[in-house]
C-alpha cells in the first residue's frame, strides 16, 4: 500500500513533458485551423471562420503541388534508401576484414547535421564549379555542365539523392539488425538444395528481414517528410516551386507569412495523412507477423 502510487509519481514527469510538447501544441494548432488568425492583419485575430481554412486550402494550387512534390520525393527517396540500404546491410553483413570500419563508416552520413550536409551537396552540385559535373565531364558522361539546383528538371533529382545519403544509414542499421536475427542453418539446408545466392536471398532472407524494412521505411519515410532542412538550405523550395514538399510550405504560411490560421489547418492535414501513412505501415507490418 506504501508503495501503490510510486509508477505512477515516477511516470508523471514523462506523461507532463508528453501533455507539455504535444497535446498543448496539437490542441492550440487545431483550434488555430478553425480560425482566421494572422500576425500582420489585426483584425484577423482568433476570428472563428469554422472550416473555411480548409475549404481555401482545397481550391489553392500551391498546396495541391506542394502534395504532388511531396508524393515524388517521398517516392524518390523511399525507392532509392531501400536499394542502396538493401545492398549496404548485405555487404556489413559479411564476415571481412575491416567490417566494423566498413560499418561505421556508412553510419558517418546519418550522423552529419542535415544543415551541413545539404550545404555540403548544394557545393558539390554547383553548376560552374561544383565537383559533381567536374567528375561526370571527366569520365565523358557530359559535354557541358548540368544546372543541378537552378532547373526544374535537375532540382528535384538533387535534394532525393542528397537526402538518399543522409537518411540510408538508418535503414541499413535496421536491416543489418534483422539480417543477424536470420539463423545460418536455413542457409546450410539451401545449399544442400543446390539453391544459388540470388534464389536464398529471395526466398529466405527477404521474407524474414520483411518486417525490418517496413519498420526502418517507417522512420526513413517520416524523416523525409518532417526535415525540411535539405530542400531549405539547397533549393529554398525552387526553381519556382518545383521541390516546395507539403511541410516546406506549412513552414512558410507559419514563420513567413504569419498566417497561423491557414497554417493549423495545413497542420492537421498532414497530421491526418502521416498517421494514414503510418496506420497502412503497421498494418502491412501485422500481416507479415501473422
Amino acid at each position: 500500500m506504501k508503495y501503490r502510487f510510486l509508477p505512477y509519481i515516477l511516470l508523471l514527469p514523462v506523461f507532463t513533458m508528453i501533455v507539455v510538447i504535444v497535446f498543448i501544441p496539437l490542441i492550440t494548432t487545431i483550434i488555430y485551423s478553425f480560425q482566421s488568425y494572422q500576425l500582420t492583419n489585426p483584425d484577423a485575430q482568433a476570428t472563428f471562420i469554422g472550416l473555411e481554412n480548409y475549404t481555401n486550402l482545397l481550391q489553392d494550387g500551391r498546396f495541391i503541388s506542394s502534395l504532388i512534390t511531396s508524393l515524388i520525393y517521398i517516392l524518390g527517396s523511399v525507392i532509392g534508401m531501400l536499394i542502396l540500404g538493401l545492398l549496404t546491410a548485405q555487404i556489413a553483413n559479411q564476415a571481412f576484414k575491416g567490417r566494423s570500419l566498413f560499418r561505421a563508416s556508412i553510419l558517418l552520413p546519418w550522423a552529419v547535421a542535415p544543415v551541413v550536409a545539404a550545404q555540403s551537396w548544394k557545393f558539390m552540385f554547383e553548376t560552374d564549379f561544383g565537383v559533381i559535373n567536374y567528375v561526370l565531364e571527366g569520365i565523358g558522361l557530359i559535354e557541358r555542365n548540368i544546372p543541378w539546383l537552378v532547373s526544374s528538371d535537375h532540382a528535384m533529382l538533387s535534394v532525393i539523392i542528397t537526402n538518399v545519403w543522409k537518411t540510408t544509414p538508418l535503414l541499413t542499421l535496421i536491416i543489418v539488425s534483422g539480417l543477424q536475427t536470420v539463423s545460418k542453418e536455413l542457409y546450410e539446408s539451401s545449399d544442400i538444395d543446390g539453391a544459388g545466392p540470388l534464389k536464398k536471398y529471395y526466398y529466405i532472407t527477404l521474407p524474414l528481414i520483411r518486417p525490418f524494412i517496413a519498420m526502418g521505411l517507417i522512420f526513413t519515410t517520416l524523416q523525409t517528410i518532417n526535415v525540411i532542412d535539405i530542400i531549405y538550405v539547397m533549393t529554398g523550395g525552387g526553381p519556382g516551386e518545383s521541390t516546395e514538399i507539403f511541410t516546406l510550405y506549412n513552414y512558410k504560411v507559419f514563420f513567413q507569412y504569419l498566417d497561423f490560421g491557414l497554417g493549423g489547418a495545413m497542420a492537421v492535414i498532414g497530421v491526418v495523412m502521416v498517421g494514414i501513412l503510418i496506420f497502412f505501415y503497421t498494418r502491412s507490418m501485422n500481416k507479415q507477423y501473422n
